[in-house]
C-alpha cells in the first residue's frame, strides 16, 4: 500500500473544496491512501471526511507570499510527509469587475507569479513520478489578442521571457494602452491564466520526471463563475478534470492544457489548443 502526500491550494470553497472531496472518494485512494493538505489563507478546518489510513490536514497558505509557501513546506517536512506526490494549484483571484492597473498587477502576482513560485518551491520536494496540476481557464485563449501578441505568447520558451512579457503587459495597463497594444482589454484574469498555460509547458520540459499539466474545469457554479452569468456545472463536476490529471491515466502527457470541447461539458477532459 503506497501512501501519497497531496497538496491542494485554495481548498476552502468552490472547485478547490470539490477537488479535495473527489480525491478522498476516488477509487485509487483505497490502495494509495492520501495525506491531504487542504490549504487556504486562513488554514481553516473544512470538515472533510477521510477513511483511514487516509487523513486530512489543514494548513494556512497564501501563494502570493513566499514565506507562507516555505512555512507550509516546513510543516510538511516536520510531519514526515515528504516527498509530495501531487500538487494541485487551485488558488486564484479575479478582480476584473474592478479593473485597474493595480488590480491587474495583483491578479498576475497571485494567479501567475504566485502559482509559478509555488510550483518552483515544491518541485525539489516532489516524488520522482509526482504530478502538478495547475488550474487555468477557457479565458486563457489567445484569440482576443492581436496576431503579433498571440504569436509572441506562443513562442515563449523561457520563464525569463514570460516575465518580461508580463512586465510589458503591466506597463501597457498602467498607460491605458492595452487594446492599442494588442492585449485583451480589462481582462487581467485571462492574461494570468494564459501565463499559467505557458509556464506549465516550460516547467514540464525542465522537469521530465514529473507530470505537469494545466486545465480548464469548465463554467462552474462558484463565486467566481457567477461573475458572468449562471454557470451550468456543479463544483464536483468541475473537479473531474483536475482530479483526472492528478490521479488518473493521462497516458504520459505532460505540459499541456486540458479541457472539454465546451465549458458546459461534463466529461473528464482532453488536450485542447489555447
Amino acid at each position: 500500500m503506497t501512501a501519497r502526500t497531496v497538496v491542494v491550494t485554495g481548498a476552502n470553497r468552490g472547485i478547490g473544496l470539490a477537488i479535495c472531496e473527489l480525491l478522498l472518494s476516488h477509487p485509487t485512494t483505497s490502495s494509495h491512501p492520501l495525506t491531504l493538505y487542504a490549504t487556504s489563507r486562513a488554514g481553516s478546518d473544512l470538515g472533510l471526511s477521510a477513511t483511514p489510513p487516509s487523513k486530512v490536514l489543514y494548513a494556512p497558505l497564501d501563494i502570493a507570499k513566499q514565506s507562507s509557501v516555505k512555512s507550509l513546506l516546513s510543516d510538511i517536512q516536520s510531519n514526515n510527509n515528504l516527498p509530495v506526490s501531487i500538487l494541485i494549484n487551485n488558488a486564484g483571484v479575479n478582480l476584473d469587475d474592478n479593473f485597474t492597473p493595480e488590480n491587474a498587477k495583483t491578479t498576475l502576482d497571485v494567479n501567475y507569479r504566485g502559482t509559478l513560485a509555488t510550483c518552483q518551491a515544491f518541485i525539489p520536494h516532489m516524488a520522482k513520478d509526482g504530478r502538478i496540476v495547475n488550474l487555468s481557464s477557457t479565458g486563457s485563449s489567445l484569440n482576443p489578442y492581436s496576431e503579433d501578441k498571440a504569436s509572441t505568447f506562443r513562442s515563449i520558451s523561457s520563464l525569463e521571457d514570460l516575465d518580461n512579457f508580463m512586465h510589458e503587459y503591466e506597463s501597457d495597463a498602467q498607460s491605458g494602452q492595452l487594446k492599442k497594444a494588442g492585449w485583451p482589454d480589462s481582462q487581467a484574469y485571462s492574461v494570468s491564466k494564459a501565463c499559467v498555460n505557458s509556464f506549465t509547458g516550460i516547467l514540464a520540459k525542465q522537469n521530465p520526471n514529473l507530470t505537469i499539466n494545466c486545465c480548464c474545469p469548465g463554467w462552474v457554479d462558484t463565486g467566481m463563475g457567477n461573475m458572468i452569468g449562471k454557470p451550468p456545472k456543479k463544483p464536483e463536476e468541475g473537479a473531474r478534470i483536475p482530479v483526472k490529471l492528478a490521479v488518473g491515466d493521462v497516458q504520459g502527457v505532460s505540459g499541456r492544457y486540458w479541457g472539454n470541447d465546451s465549458i458546459r461539458g461534463k466529461e473528464d477532459g482532453k488536450v485542447q489548443p489555447w
